[in-house]
């Protein structure tokens, strides 16, 4: 795949996330929006697009992902996201929407598990989120219950 058809993808997927921003600008079902999910489906190379309701909101076919179950790692899923998320968030797109923070976007698989926390939005401060440090505040966390647990 060359550069070319990196750049398509992208911006197909960004387009297709504004439609996602535009559509929960407009018509948001739920009470306060705190989640946005991002799901791929690497047999029919589908990008969807949900609220935290788990409603679909958006969706593109990205055809150089077709039938790439063994080709197209999470990783790479992830840093396309990503970029594309980060891209959206410095042109501040997602201020139209009526967000409760702390708001995410996050990667997840069909059952909206998260398999990456794309972007974080706290109060007024947006935190881009280094997974060192989150492993570690899970293992001190777990350790801390553990300690209170035995007493």
């Amino acid at each position: 795949m060359g550069t070319g058809a990196n750049r398509d993808t992208s911006a197909l997927i960004k387009d297709t996330f504004l439609q996602a921003i535009d559509t929960l600008a407009k018509d948001y079902k739920g009470s306060s929006l705190t989640d946005i999910f991002i799901t791929v489906d690497k047999e029919s190379g589908e990008v969807a697009f949900y609220d935290d309701e788990e409603n679909k909101i958006s969706e593109v076919v990205i055809f150089n992902w077709i039938d790439k179950v063994d080709e197209l790692n999470d990783e790479d899923i992830i840093s396309s996201l990503r970029s594309i998320t980060e891209e959206l968030d410095n042109e501040d797109k997602f201020s139209s929407l009526d967000i409760y923070k702390p708001f995410s976007v996050n990667y997840s698989d069909d059952s909206f598990i998260v398999i990456e926390e794309l972007l974080l939005i706290n109060e007024d401060s947006i935190m881009k989120i280094d997974n060192d440090l989150m492993e570690k505040f899970d293992r001190e966390f777990d350790e801390f219950l553990d300690r209170l647990l035995k007493e």
